[in-house]
C-alpha cells in the first residue's frame, strides 16, 4: 500500500470521474479501503466496551440520535467493502476452487484460533464450574461449530457475573453471513452470474423483497438491533458497485449526502411503525458510500499499512473486553474498558497477522496453480453432474447456515402459516 500510482492521489480536474476510472487510476487498490477497515472495526471495539460494561439495559436506554442509527450502519458498510473486493477478487481468479480456497484461507485461521484458544485454553482457566462438568458439557463442544457457521455464544460457567452475562464472544455472530455471502457468490461464479451486471441486479432485488417479505415475523427485533440479511444485502451490493463501477459517479458531496439519508432512514426504522422496510435500501445505498472512500486517495495509515490487523481486531476485541470486565468490576466503565482492550487487541491482532493469518495466505502460491483455469467464467455454461452436483451441495450448505444463523425467521414464518402460537428462538445472538 505504500507505493501507490500517484495518479490515484490527483483529482483529474475538467474529466467526468467515475468509480471506475477512479479504480483504473489507483490500478485496483484502493487505499481508502485500509482506512476502513481499521476505522470500522475500532468503532465497533468502541462500541462495544460501553455495551459490555454496562450491560442491555444500558443500550436499551440510548436515545436514537445521535448513537444507534451510526452504530447501525457499521458492519453494513463492513460487509459492502467485502463486497466490492471479493468480487473483483472473484472475476480475476476465474475459478470457483480457487475462490473458495483464498476465502477459507482468509477467514478461517483467525477464527480457527479464536474459539480454539476461548474454548481450550481460557475456557478451562475461567470457569465457575468443575473441569469435568466444562469438557462434557454440550456447550463446549458446540461452541466449535462455529468454524462452519453454526454459532454458539457461550461456553460453560464463564463470565457469569458480568453486565453481558455467559457471552464469550457476541462478535461470532457475523461468521454465519459472511460465509453465507460467500456461499451465494460460489453458486453465482458456477452459473456465470457473477460478473453480469444486469443479472446480478435482479437477483439483489429479488434478495431485498425476500427479506422485506419476512420483516412482519420479527418486527421487534428489527428495531432494536440489526437484521443478518440486511448485512448480506450490503455485500450483494458491493458487488453490484464494482459491476456498474463505469456507470456509477465518483463524487464525496454525493456520498455525503448519500450517507446522511441513510442514517435518517435507519433511525426511522429504529422509531417508527411500518418503516421497518428501509433498512434494506439503507444498508445498500452504504455500498456507495464504501466505493467512494474507498477509492478516495488517502495517504497510508502509519503502522496499520504494514498488515490486515482488522479482522484481528474485530475478532479478538470481544472477549478481551469481557475478561477485563471479569477481573475489574470495581472498573466497569466504558472509557476504562475502551482504554484498557485496545493495547491488548491490537497486540492479538498483530500476532495473529504475523504468525497465523499472513503465514497461511502465503500458501496460496503452493496450493494453487501458476494460473488459475477460466472454466467457470469463459464459454457457455455445461450443465453437467460434476456443476449440478457442486450448485447442489454449495445450496445445501446455504440452507444449512441460513437455519443454523437465523437469517431469515423461517420457523416463526411457518408457524404463522401453520396457526400455531409462536415460541422464543434458541441462541439469540447479543444485541452488540
Amino acid at each position: 500500500m505504500a507505493n501507490l500510482p500517484p495518479v490515484c492521489d490527483l483529482h483529474m480536474l475538467g474529466v467526468e470521474m467515475t468509480l471506475g476510472k477512479r479504480f483504473d487510476a489507483c490500478k485496483g487498490v484502493g487505499p481508502g479501503f485500509d482506512h476502513l477497515r481499521v476505522g470500522l472495526s475500532l468503532a465497533i471495539l468502541f462500541w462495544h466496551s460501553f455495551g459490555l460494561a454496562y450491560g442491555m439495559e444500558w443500550t436499551r436506554s440510548l436515545p436514537v440520535w445521535p448513537f444507534k442509527p451510526l452504530l447501525a450502519a457499521l458492519l453494513p458498510m463492513f460487509f459492502a467493502l467485502s463486497g466490492i473486493l471479493v468480487i473483483g477478487s472473484a472475476i480475476r481468479l476465474r475459478n470457483l476452487r480457487t475462490f473458495i480456497t483464498f476465502r477459507v484461507l482468509r477467514i478461517l485461521p483467525a477464527l480457527f484460533t479464536e474459539v480454539s484458544l476461548s474454548a481450550l485454553v481460557f475456557g478451562p482457566l475461567l470457569t465457575a464450574v468443575p473441569l469435568a462438568t466444562y469438557f462434557t458439557s454440550s456447550e463446549f463442544y458446540e461452541y466449535f461449530g462455529s468454524f462452519i457457521g453454526r454459532v454458539r455464544y457461550v461456553l460453560p460457567g464463564l463470565f457469569l457475573t458480568n453486565p453481558v452475562p455467559r457471552v464469550v464472544n457476541g462478535a461470532l455472530w457475523t461468521v454465519g453471513p459472511e460465509i453465507l455471502c460467500y456461499l451465494l457468490l460460489s453458486i453465482l461464479i458456477l452459473t456465470r452470474a457473477y460478473n453480469k451486471p444486469r443479472w446480478m441486479l435482479f437477483l439483489t432485488a429479488c434478495f431485498a423483497a425476500t427479506c422485506m417479505a419476512f420483516d412482519p415475523f420479527e418486527p421487534g427485533v428489527i428495531r432494536e438491533i440489526l437484521p443478518t440479511r440486511a448485512l448480506i444485502l450490503a455485500f450483494l451490493s458491493g458487488n453490484l458497485i464494482f459491476l456498474f463501477r463505469d456507470k456509477l459517479p465518483f463524487s464525496r458531496p454525493l456520498a455525503a449526502v448519500v450517507f446522511g439519508v441513510c442514517v435518517l432512514a435507519i433511525s426511522v426504522t429504529q422509531t417508527t411503525e411500518g418503516y421497518l422496510f428501509l433498512i434494506y435500501p439503507a444498508a445498500a445505498c452504504l455500498a456507495y458510500v464504501v466505493a467512494v472512500i474507498g477509492f478516495s486517495g488517502l495517504p497510508p495509515l502509519p503502522f496499520f499499512h504494514r498488515g490486515d490487523y482488522s479482522y484481528g481486531i474485530y475478532i479478538y476485541g470481544y472477549p478481551i473486553q469481557q475478561a477485563i470486565v471479569h477481573f475489574l468490576p470495581a472498573y466497569r466503565n466504558g472509557w476504562f474498558v475502551f482504554a484498557a482492550a485496545l493495547p491488548v487487541t491490537l497486540l492479538c491482532a498483530i500476532a495473529s497477522w504475523h504468525l497465523i493469518e499472513k503465514p497461511v495466505l502465503g500458501w496460496r502460491k503452493r496450493l494453487l496453480p501458476a494460473q488459475s483455469a477460466p472454466s467457470q467464467s469463459i464459454g457457455p455454461v455445461i450443465w453437467d453432474r460434476r456443476r449440478v452436483a457442486a450448485i447442489a451441495g454449495l445450496g445445501a450448505y446455504a440452507l444449512f447456515v441460513v437455519f443454523a444463523a437465523n437469517i431469515f425467521p423461517v420457523r416463526k414464518a411457518a408457524k404463522w402459516m401453520l396457526g400455531r402460537p409462536d415460541a422464543p428462538i434458541e441462541n439469540v445472538r447479543p444485541q452488540f
